[in-house]
């Protein structure tokens, strides 16, 4: 809920909003978008002195949305359909539209994909499609919710260059005329191109300022629940994993083995994991980071070559079997959520006479998550993107699986839950054999015992994270990867 938002926002202007899981970012960015009503209080546009109620004036005209999950945001057969379709759906001919669809494909990359289906990009490519997609209608405002929270920095980087190129190359004197633009986000780095930051605590914007002034104190930063730029390290209380001593499959010494296995995404494999190693597979978006994950559960299957799992050629790909010893974590968990309510979907897997059995353990989970007792009876679908990816984080925990595979799994975490989790992992890393992609190498440098560097859907470039892994870190940056 909402109460006592006021702000201004001027076209051209750049604002960074921050908040805590369910402070009420993405309500705001609703009603700026005209997609909710607020119940009280007014929203306004001010056109050079003429003031119009945002509600009764065709706002959609002027203000572009992307939410968090680009999944639900796409509906174009192919990436050329739906960079396409809403320029069609304004009128221009067919020619044009064209031309401006291969323009915005090449601005961001996808220029090779154009007659591939949006499902069959990663999440960061849709990402991109998305946000080129609703900048191709000419927008004058854009509000970006969570929007670039899956791309490697390459990928960031066009993305600005595209949001920048419609403020001119004189931004002072375009400022007016500019695009204006407010970014939903939990990471301080890019709150920092902000020209303005604004901070929601409960439903209030508690500040709105400088974004380096704010961000620079550490303290200020951890009672409203953001990320700064002194962040501190893990908290001290969490516990390891409450399920550690009890019974879990057993691995051999090789728990998974790609043999030269081919995929129909241009994925080719040839590596072996063992128990209890701690992967960090890194690289830029579109490498094939998520397949490789999907292939280590058996969602995918080689064409040629083979891929075995736990040594035993009697373990069907894909089982149930295999599911029971394996747990996969996609981006956009929270999108995945089956139960009714938070507490059915951390007992899903559980028969309702295994329950009562487990309950402690399951909702220690929970607890470690920091989930609040009052949200587990609560609708998942009711809980903001941040709070659903909680939930998904602490069922894919309780299932006691022997590997987990986690695909970029801080995505959307405030501060507390991003802390949280690290400490958990940090606490239980030798008791997880664990493959754990992402673009930010500090997410995972004081836990990994191996780094993948995948480009173009192969291994370019592997080795152990010690202190020889400093000299790669420039080639690591070439890829998209922050380091």
């Amino acid at each position: 809920m909402l109460t006592q938002v006021n702000f201004d926002w001027i076209q051209g202007e750049k604002l960074a909003l921050m908040g805590a899981n369910g402070s009420g970012k993405s309500t705001l960015a609703r009603i700026l978008a005209g997609l909710i009503q607020q119940e009280s209080g007014e929203v306004v546009l001010d056109q050079n002195g003429a003031i119009h109620s945002w509600h009764d004036y065709p706002h959609w005209k002027m203000i572009g949305f992307v939410g968090q999950h680009p999944r639900r945001q796409t509906i174009g057969a192919t990436v050329a359909e739906e960079l396409g379709f809403g320029l069609l759906n304004q009128g221009m001919n067919a020619a044009e539209v064209k031309k401006m669809v291969k323009l915005l494909a090449t601005q961001i990359g996808l220029q090779e994909q154009l007659l591939q289906s949006p499902a069959t990009l990663s999440g960061g490519e849709r990402q991109r499609l998305v946000i080129a997609a609703v900048l191709a209608l000419q927008p004058a405002f854009i509000i970006l919710d969570e929007s670039i929270s899956m791309l490697d920095l390459r990928a960031r980087k066009r993305v600005f260059d595209l949001l920048d190129t419609h403020l001119g190359s004189d931004k002072e004197s375009n400022r007016e005329s500019g695009l204006g633009q407010l970014w939903i986000t939990h990471d301080p780095e890019i709150a920092l191109k902000a020209d303005r930051l604004l901070v929601l605590q409960e439903g209030i914007i508690v500040e709105q300022g400088n974004p380096r002034d704010i961000l620079a104190d550490d303290e200020r930063c951890r009672e409203y629940g953001i990320r700064g730029l002194k962040e501190s390290s893990f908290p001290q209380n969490i516990s390891k994993d409450p399920i550690l001593n009890a019974s879990r499959p057993k691995a051999r010494a090789e728990v998974l083995r790609w043999q030269k296995a081919e995929y129909k995404s241009r994925v080719w494999i040839d590596q072996v994991v063992k128990r209890n190693e701690f992967i960090g597979i890194i690289g830029p978006s579109g490498a094939g980071k998520t397949t490789l994950l999907e292939s280590g559960l058996g969602l995918v299957t080689p064409f040629k070559g083979r891929f075995q799992a736990f040594d035993d050629e009697s373990v069907p790909i894909p089982s149930k079997q295999l599911r029971n010893k394996i747990r996969l974590l996609q981006q956009e968990a929270g999108e995945y959520l089956l139960g009714r309510t938070v507490y059915d979907e951390i007992f899903y897997t559980v028969g309702k006479g295994e329950r009562a059995r487990s309950k402690e353990i399951h909702e220690q989970y929970l607890n470690q998550m920091s989930i609040p007792k009052i949200q587990w009876q609560q609708d998942p679908l009711q809980m903001s993107g941040g709070e659903r990816q909680k939930v998904a984080l602490a069922a894919a925990l309780t299932t006691n699986p022997g590997i987990l595979l986690f695909d970029e799994p801080l995505i959307g975490l405030d501060r507390q839950g991003r802390a949280n989790f690290k400490a958990f992992m940090n606490a239980s890393k030798n008791s997880y054999t664990i493959l754990y992609v992402t673009h930010d190498l500090e997410e995972i440098l004081d836990m990994a015992t191996r780094l993948w560097l995948i480009e173009n859907g192969r291994i370019t470039f592997e080795c152990e994270v010690g202190d020889h892994f400093l000299k790669e870190r420039e080639r690591f940056r070439s890829a998209g990867v922050k380091c």
